[in-house]
């Protein structure tokens, strides 16, 4: 099931609520739940994920209206991106209109060189959509969008929350920041629309104003120079390449280079310029007005498939988490301390990290210490046999990596949990002195070392300050392991 760039708005703005470090108390991990049962009733078993996950978002923010009237988010309509894309474009017309005005030429050249780099310049911008399309066709393109699609994206954030009420809230910034990555595609989309429709616009100026001076005053087409290098021969080389498509478009021939030759001015007065306009205006249409027209209508096609199929990613542990839920399955991280015993601070902050990356709807059991010590099994009591997103299995970086030890508890735990759960060695750096630089990378690098005989990566962490920087490590990791 598509879904609509509404719903999208709906399950960015609930993951924030229930990602954010603060949501202001709006949003609790008890409405979670009941957020995800009453979806589950409501769509009913056989609906498709996007379904539940797009219910579950319109639920919550009702729920948050109907409980907390204070607080009720209420996303508005956004109009004004699409009245500026207009007045843009229009003065994009006023201003291909001005420019043979602003030239104030009593004549026509016989290479008219604001057409010409008019021409050039639109031939570089539609060598750069190529290069950029095969770019991604060979997958060598990040597919960046580019500044002012993500100012739009943040600015578009904003005015749907309120202009006024943004600021206010604690979890709008971080809700600006998520919506302008999530809707790139569709805002550069727009951006590129308008684009090319002022581009189009600009160049159907230009000729409208040939044409409409052509009506009041007689043009004639001639050309002047200062250096001897410039002659028939030349100019007639330029216009053969600019002028082909007018040429082969109207059945005019261009004149030739001897022709052209005695049009030199003032020794001549040179000629009625009709033709010339035809054949400029007429090329202009070919090498421009078309092409852009097709990119135009392109990229109103994919702005139309992305506001009705938004490009939701429901491949993050947010969504692994909801999905569980959705097939009424536990979903759970079991945090497994190895040897360490955990302050009540430390469970605090590690629970915390994890429900940002999870959501609120996460249950997170962190487990007594396992010690593998006479009873080498006692590790098995910390797994659960109905399923878990994830297990974090904690060591102190104080203590000495062993393989016996450290790399047999993660063998063990790999070949107990379900082939899909990550299993993720979090090494705690807080009890660490870093004092001596080098004994703490070269403890680093010890972990490293035997972690990497057994296949694992440790992920170093401070949990006795547990900072953005932990959170971002934290939040790619469960993101990218399978």
């Amino acid at each position: 099931m598509p879904l609509t760039e509404l719903q999208a708005q709906h399950i960015a703005l609930v993951r924030v609520l229930e990602q954010t470090r603060d949501n202001g108390g709006v949003w609790t991990a008890s409405d979670a739940r009941e957020a995800t049962r009453a979806a589950r009733e409501l769509v009913g078993p056989k609906a498709p994920f996007e379904a539940f996950v797009a219910r579950r978002a319109q639920w919550a923010l009702d729920e948050i209206g109907r409980s907390k009237p204070a607080q009720a988010i209420r996303l508005r309509t956004v109009r004004a991106p699409l009245w500026a894309g207009w007045a843009g474009a229009l003065g994009a017309l006023l201003a291909g209109f001005a420019t043979d005005y602003l030239a104030a030429q009593p004549h026509i050249d016989i290479v008219e060189w604001p057409l010409v780099l008019l021409i050039g310049w639109n031939l570089l911008v539609f060598a750069g959509v190529a290069l950029g399309w095969l770019g991604r066709v060979l997958g060598r393109s990040g597919g960046s969008q580019g500044p002012l699609a993500a100012g739009l994206g943040r600015w578009w954030a904003a005015a749907l929350l309120g202009l006024g009420s943004a600021g206010a809230r604690p979890w709008a910034s971080e809700f600006k920041r998520a919506w302008a990555a999530l809707s790139a595609p569709l805002q550069g989309a727009r951006v590129r629309l308008f684009t090319h429709l002022s581009a189009v616009l600009f160049a159907l100026g230009a000729m409208a104003s040939l044409f409409a001076r052509g009506i009041s005053e007689e043009y004639r087409a001639g050309w002047k120079t200062t250096y001897a290098f410039v002659d028939g021969q030349l100019l007639h080389a330029i216009v053969s390449v600019v002028l082909a498509p007018g040429a082969w478009v109207l059945g005019l021939p261009i004149p030739d280079a001897q022709h052209i030759a005695s049009l030199r001015m003032p020794q001549s007065p040179g000629e009625i310029a009709e033709p010339w306009i035809w054949l400029y205006c007429a090329s202009v249409l070919v090498w421009v007005v078309l092409p852009r027209l097709g990119l135009l209508a392109v990229n109103a096609l994919a702005r139309w498939r992305l506001g009705r199929a938004f490009p939701m990613p429901l491949a993050s542990a947010y969504f692994t988490t909801l999905h569980a839920a959705w097939r009424d399955q536990r979903i759970g991280v079991v945090v497994v301390p190895f040897r360490y015993e955990l302050s009540p601070g430390i469970r605090s902050r590690l629970a915390t990290l994890l429900e940002r990356v999870y959501g609120l709807s996460v249950d997170i059991a962190i487990e007594p210490p396992v010690i593998m010590g006479q009873d080498a099994t006692d590790w098995k009591q910390a797994l659960h046999r109905e399923g878990h997103v994830a297990v974090v299995v904690l060591f102190n970086l104080a203590a000495t990596a062993e393989s016996d030890a450290h790399g047999v508890l993660l063998q063990q735990l790999h070949r107990s949990v379900e082939r899909d759960t990550p299993i993720v060695p979090v090494v705690d750096m807080g009890g660490f002195p870093r004092t001596d630089v080098e004994r703490w990378r070269q403890r680093c690098n010890q972990w490293r070392h035997i972690l990497d005989k057994v296949g694992f990566k440790p992920l170093f962490l401070d949990l006795q300050q547990a900072g953005d920087e932990d959170q971002q490590a934290l939040h790619d990791r469960l993101n990218h392991d399978d």
